[in-house]
């Protein structure tokens, strides 16, 4: 039986026999097997072997479609929950220090601001640099001698020539080595979570003045 013909008639006199992905989905393939035995020869019937690979066919269509259905709903269940465990977790956050992995540090205007960083070797020189909001550099400092572990820096908030910067949020980038090799350099700040903010973006925690997503969360406690 020539089943493009029928195709032919069902896309003629019925159009938009596909859904919008332009696939063939479970309903068109029961349409088309419908119509297949409708247009079928009287004098030479579709087998029976025939027919039954055909609803075999459908068989399979329907199960792959309800699987589909069936992992799209239990992802969407996943972010709900997942939602919702971050929320609870930020909820407990608030007045508890934190290590955030994160290279920005707020400043006040005032008061000086520390910022961490992690080697994983032995570094002879290490360089710092301070940027603005515009990601202009305003400080640069040139720290020797450091071993493997965890390592501070305070800023005073004064630029390279001594004038003091504005309050805001400013961002740190470190490069370390050890003679001519380069030395991997993690950074991070500490703090307290101040406040607990729920955005279109996640949920960020306001550490030292400057916030930051609930993901970014190294450690909680000392």
């Amino acid at each position: 039986m020539d089943i493009n013909g029928i195709m032919g008639a069902q896309s003629t006199s019925q159009p938009g026999q596909t859904n919008a992905s332009g696939e063939m989905g479970k309903d068109e393939f029961l349409q088309l097997l419908i119509a297949q035995m409708r247009h079928q020869d009287p004098l030479n019937p579709m087998e029976g072997t025939e027919f039954a690979s055909q609803l075999a066919q459908f068989n399979s269509v329907e199960q792959l479609i309800n699987v589909n259905d069936g992992i799209a709903n239990l992802a969407a269940a996943q972010d709900l929950m997942s939602t919702g465990l971050n929320n609870s977790l930020a909820a407990t956050l608030t007045g508890k220090n934190v290590t955030v992995l994160s290279n920005q540090i707020g400043f006040n205007g005032s008061d000086d601001s520390e910022m961490q960083f992690r080697l994983n070797n032995l570094a002879s020189e290490i360089n710092i640099e301070v940027r603005n909001a515009s990601g202009s550099v305003v400080r640069t400092e040139t720290l020797e001698n450091y071993g493997a572990g965890d390592h501070s820096w305070t800023w005073d908030g004064k630029t390279s020539a001594g004038q003091s910067v504005p309050e805001g949020t400013y961002s740190f980038e470190i490069a370390a080595k050890n003679e001519d090799d380069e030395v991997p350099v993690l950074s991070f700040i500490e703090g307290t979570a101040e406040k607990i903010r729920f955005t279109g973006d996640g949920v960020k925690l306001l550490v030292n003045g400057v916030l930051l997503p609930l993901e970014d969360v190294e450690q909680i406690g000392s």
